[in-house]
């Protein structure tokens, strides 16, 4: 054992990072060491879940055990009991499990969590998830969820309404932006989608002004609803955009241009691909 090791878990906890393999690596040896003080239930905890991650349900039982010995009637623990009932595939005790400590604690965040995550069919996960949303509006990763559970049913425009609630909350997460143009998109709202996706774009073009990385996502976006809004066949296309904020043709065919352009600046492995696909779309206008 070494004061790195007890560091490097204690970095991973602070940030929330799982790291299983990792930390199945390092924590038997810290704990085996001793001298942790108070730290020790924290490390056993992080083990645990890190074995069960894995699926090395008798070292995750070990640690519980002595987690529960050290702290009878924890939620914590019992949270932890529930995790190692649904690795091993009881997940009918492991919801109980939730209930109960839902009923002694209805404001216990992960209990609803996992119950949502017990749900059998796609229905069950959004009625629980709206139940849930009712109570904690300000969880992102749960309207994030809902969305994504929404448009794999098909309801996209409740998708879209998700994602509006989702972009409420972290006003600076320009991909829920691109998810939510994506989603107008596929609704066939083009005018929409063209504006979250020239939205997202504006959140994530640096000072050069030249699309990086996954920034590339939105540019496809912009390419692609403008391509669809100069198309004839879509030109009186049903949209939810007023009349005001509605791209003219000229804009259109400026932005499409714009969009080739900073498409083709990536560079990369793929360029010669990039330069096929965007010079078909270009000459099919």
């Amino acid at each position: 054992m070494s004061q790195a090791d007890i560091d490097q878990l204690a970095r991973w906890r602070t940030l929330g990072a799982r790291n299983s393999e990792d930390v199945v690596r390092l924590a038997p040896g810290v704990l085996a060491a001793g001298g942790l003080g108070d730290t020790e239930w924290a490390v056993r905890e992080q083990l645990a879940i890190a074995a069960l991650d894995l699926g090395r349900i008798k070292l995750a039982t070990t640690q519980i055990n002595a987690l529960e010995s050290q702290f009878r009637a924890s939620p914590r623990v019992d949270l932890l009991l529930g995790l190692k009932l649904e690795a091993v595939g009881d997940l009918e005790r492991a919801g109980k499990v939730y209930s109960a400590l839902l009923k002694t604690d209805a404001t216990n965040v992960s209990a609803h969590q996992r119950i949502i995550a017990l749900s059998a069919t796609p229905t069950e996960t959004i009625q629980r998830l709206l139940a849930y949303l009712d109570t904690f509006y300000a969880d992102p990763a749960a309207w994030s969820l809902l969305a994504e559970a929404y448009a794999n049913e098909g309801a996209y425009a409740q998708s879209l309404a998700a994602l509006g609630h989702l972009q409420l909350l972290q006003t600076w997460d320009s991909q829920a932006v691109v998810r939510a143009g994506e989603t107008a998109y596929t609704l066939k709202d083009y005018p929409l989608a063209l504006k979250y996706f020239l939205r997202a774009v504006e959140m994530e073009t640096p000072v050069a002004g030249k699309a990086e990385g996954h920034r590339s996502r939105a540019w496809w976006g912009v390419k692609l609803a403008a391509k669809r809004l100069l198309d004839p066949k879509h030109a009186d296309t049903e949209t939810s955009l007023p009349e005001s904020e509605r791209t003219s043709e000229a804009q259109l065919r400026k932005l499409d241009a714009l969009a080739t352009e900073q498409l083709l600046a990536l560079g990369g492995a793929n360029l010669a691909e990039r330069r096929t696909v965007l010079g078909e779309a270009k000459a099919k206008r």
